[in-house]
């Protein structure tokens, strides 16, 4: 019974506790099945199982200290081997970098060039694949193998290269026209070419410099400032180097070329340069990058960014010498602004690439420059001011010369700062620029203040199209995209300002109520905005996040003036008819005639002659401010006249006396053929502009039935609107006789200063 216990030895089982006691019961349950006597036989089968364990237990310790013992004697044999065939494999691996080293050797001993360089790239891939390795000075000595070939094949190939540009009298120093290249045989040209893609592959991998292969160094020393500058590629640089050696012979040290007064001269040479070599370097140098694989580089912006290298060194030397000298410094900021936008827009010079106004954007040159640009501001915004003829204007309807020339000055600022590469400096500017709109605003108002006396003979005209022309200006200049960018840029600069704000007032808080102020959490910024002020914008992103213009605040302000000098004009003209309608209002409007007697109102062909002085004084300025205002200013202030009169009329005139048949004819002649006429000079329904007058006409000159039923209706819907909710609404009978306007109280004072002659 005890032989029949058995225990499957597997893996599974040994692993799985739950396995093992159920395959334990079931073997139990097999043997002694539900006999309870058998029961008394567990004690047997536990001792035996216990020996067996015993047995099993000691077999396996014996059997692992006899592995153990083998192992110990044969182990040190064993790591031996290993360590030999490392070895093995590292000389092997040594030797095979001494054999291609060898055979690059052999090959440029033949002249075979491209046999070795297919060595060199050998020698490269090897070097690349090393890289990783923890044998140090296996990597060390692939990498300076490498290295040593690298210089070889430099400076081998940089001397013939150096001697075919003299041989094809390099550089030129013609213009671009291949005409006017000077000669060179097809031989050198083709030479030139192939020691081109020699030179363009013996590149070395990513995180391996060449510090025993250097480049000639440049004949002065590099400031800090051309750090962002990537040396061009090796055959560019060999390109450069000659007119470097030239632009510092005649820019440098005491030679007369080496004007500071003249900074034109060597920015001219420059583009000289550039415009000599264009040709060259597309039809030469650029089908060998393009067959390498460098299509992405252009021969053209490498060999540009390396002259602009030059300039960025030599104005980096000059402008903090001549940054006091006003005259001086603002001929060479101006030169450099010219020649970086020559550079851009005549030769293509990418923006993304390093340019001449990373000098102007250095912080003691750009405070000098923001604060020379102010000085002379100013100066020129006080001699507009002053000058004799600064509110006159060359023709009726234009801008004074001040405003003018201001909007030429704040042009000129735009044009050269609008190319800077940074949000912050150009929006420095652009305050400035709103700083010199608010300081003339203040110089209008003082002018304002002293014209508006006689505006209509004085440069009050002027002043107020000039306001009007700079606010048409800034209303243009806001939707251009680059103002429109300086708004997404600025809204992000006072979001970021906030942002400090709260995160001072934040620490100064935590300071004040805890001994452990140091929170960083109390000093987070929007990253969003900081980031934003160092990118591009895309017109679409722009289009949804800008809000309202840079101009805004100034814009409001100019048109609060406009309006305010609008209505002077408005309100002096009038004053001036005002003044003249005094006996118009004092006429007879209730004169009737003689019972029995008949006339024909529709003969009535003249006006009355109290009127004739009004319309004279109206019709005199408002054609003498039509001349002289532009056509927008005009257009509000004949509006306002129109509505000051319209309402003058109505309230001095109409309801401050009665009409008769004939008064009432009468005053509708002197409106429709003498004031209306006036009006009509501006636009074809004048009539519309005088609502009050025109419905207040129409009531005097109904028929008489009509006028009482008229008067009736409106009484009766006054007095009892539910009794007579079937009768016509007065607002309704009015609308049918033209009367809109005017309310069913007033349609009935109106009607009621009527007379009634056969009464």
């Amino acid at each position: 019974m005890m032989a029949t216990l058995e225990l499957t030895p597997s893996l599974d089982s040994l692993v799985d506790e739950d396995e093992i006691s159920h395959t334990v019961v079931q073997q139990l349950n097999s043997i002694f099945g539900n006999d309870l006597k058998n029961l008394e036989k567990v004690s047997e089968l536990v001792e035996e199982l216990t020996k067996t364990r015993d047995e099993l237990e000691k077999r396996a310790n014996a059997h692992t200290q006899k592995y153990d013992d083998l192992l110990n004697d044969i182990g040190p044999g064993v790591r031996q081997v290993r360590e030999l065939e490392r070895v093995k494999l590292y000389q092997e691996f040594v030797s095979a970098v001494d054999e291609q080293s060898k055979e690059i050797e052999a090959a440029l001993h033949i002249g075979a060039e491209g046999q070795a360089l297919v060595g060199y790239c050998r020698l490269m891939d090897t070097t690349k694949a090393v890289q990783g390795s923890h044998c140090l000075n296996l990597v060390a000595f692939v990498t300076n193998t490498l290295l040593y070939w690298h210089q070889v094949f430099t400076l081998r190939f940089t001397s013939e290269f150096e001697g075919v540009l003299k041989t094809i009298k390099w550089p030129f120093t013609t213009g671009n026209d291949t005409v006017h290249q000077p000669p060179a045989s097809p031989e050198s040209l083709q030479r030139l070419c192939t020691l081109t893609q020699y030179l363009l592959q013996l590149s070395l991998p990513d995180n391996i410099t060449s510090e025993n292969s250097k480049r000639p160094e440049s004949p002065v020393a590099s400031p800090a400032i051309v750090t962002d500058f990537v040396s061009p590629v090796l055959p560019i640089h060999l390109l450069v180097r000659p007119l470097e050696v030239r632009f510092f012979f005649h820019f440098s040290g005491n030679k007369p070329t080496n004007s500071r007064e003249n900074p034109e001269w060597y920015f001219t040479q420059i583009l000289k340069w550039i415009s000599a070599h264009e040709n060259f370097l597309n039809s030469r140098i650029q089908p060998v990058l393009n067959r390498l694989g460098h299509q992405n580089t252009s021969a053209k912006v490498e060999f540009m960014r390396g002259l602009v290298r030059l300039v960025v060194i030599k104005l980096a030397a000059d402008l903090p010498d001549v940054q006091f000298d006003d005259d001086i410094f603002c001929s060479t900021v101006q030169e450099t602004l010219n020649f970086e936008r020559e550079m851009s827009l005549t030769y293509g010079y990418p923006s993304s690439q390093p340019s001449v106004l990373s000098v102007l954007t250095q912080g003691r040159i750009f405070a000098r420059w923001i604060h020379v640009e102010r000085k002379f501001a100013q100066e020129l915004m006080d001699e507009l001011v002053s000058d004799e003829g600064a509110w006159v204007a060359v023709e009726g309807g234009e801008a004074a010369h001040c405003g003018e020339r201001l909007i030429l000055l704040l042009q000129g600022i735009t044009d050269r700062y609008k190319r800077l590469p940074q949000p912050g400096h150009r929006l420095q500017f652009l305050e400035l620029q709103l700083e010199l709109l608010d300081d003339f605003r203040v110089r209008v108002l003082q002018v304002m203040k002293s014209e508006r006396q006689d505006p209509l003979t004085s440069h009050y005209p002027a002043i107020l199209n000039t306001v009007h022309h700079i606010t048409a200006t800034l209303h243009d200049w806001a939707d251009l995209p680059f103002f429109v960018e300086m708004q997404y840029y600025q809204e992000c600069f006072s979001n970021i300002q906030e942002q400090t704000s709260a995160a001072i007032a934040s620490y100064d808080s935590t300071t004040a109520s805890s001994t452990s102020p140091d929170d960083p959490g109390s000093f987070t910024f929007n990253s969003l905005d900081v980031s934003l002020l160092n990118s591009s914008i895309s017109p679409e992103l722009l289009a949804r996040q800008v809000l309202g213009s840079v101009f805004d605040g100034t814009m409001k302000l100019y048109t609060h003036i406009e309006g305010e000098m609008v209505r002077t004009l408005a309100s002096y003209v009038f004053s001036e008819v005002r003044a003249r309608s005094q006996p118009y209002r004092q006429d007879k409007w209730f004169h009737t005639v003689n019972p029995g007697a008949s006339m024909d109102f529709t003969k009535i062909n003249e006006l009355s002659p109290s009127i004739c002085p009004l319309l004279e004084v109206l019709a005199r300025h408002l054609h003498a401010l039509r001349d002289v205002l532009a056509a927008p200013l005009f257009m509000q202030l004949w509006k306002i006249v129109a509505d000051t009169l319209n309402k003058y009329v109505y309230e001095e005139v109409i309801l401050q006396t009665r009409f008769s048949d004939v008064g009432a004819a009468q005053f509708k002649f002197d409106m429709t053929r003498g004031i209306f006429p006036i009006f009509g000079a501006f636009t074809q329904k004048p009539e519309n502009f005088f609502r009050l007058v025109k419905e207040s006409v129409i009531l005097l000159t109904l028929p008489h039935p009509t006028a009482f039923l008229l008067r009736d209706t409106i009484h009766m819907w006054h007095d009892d609107q539910d009794a007579f909710s079937l009768v016509v609404s007065p607002v309704k009978a009015l609308g049918e006789h033209g009367v809109t306007l005017l309310k069913p109280k007033e349609a009935d004072t109106v009607l009621n200063i009527r007379i009634n002659e056969r009464d």
